[in-house]
């Protein structure tokens, strides 16, 4: 199992721009996960700065975690999801903010 830091930034100030509803956030990314993509844990920490996530994936033949991990993001980030408009952070290789620590998490009970 892997962790991938991701940071998703809102589109800017305006209406339904205000804070990241943490809880539909993960509904969102554990819905849009496929059984391949070995999705195992999720945190999340919303900010004033957008929403930082720490993803925790398995690699599996021809897939990183890391590529599983964010193609999971570009699902929720993907119309009509309630998060379009948002998009990832960008400006270093782990896509997440400097100092992003995850604190709310959830994990998924594999049988």
């Amino acid at each position: 199992m892997e962790l991938t830091l991701v940071s998703l930034v809102p589109p800017g100030p305006g209406p339904g721009h205000g804070p990241a509803d943490d809880g539909r956030l993960l509904r969102l990314l554990w819905g849009a996960a496929r059984p391949g993509e070995r999705l195992e844990h999720i945190s999340v920490r919303s900010g004033p700065h957008g929403v930082d996530l720490g993803l925790f994936t398995v690699a599996t033949p021809g897939t990183t975690a890391a590529e599983a991990a964010l193609a999971i993001c570009r699902r929720v980030l993907a119309p009509p999801s309630p998060f379009h408009g948002w998009h990832l952070a960008t400006g270093s290789t782990s896509l997440a903010r400097p100092g992003a620590i995850p604190t709310t998490t959830t994990r998924q009970e594999h049988p």
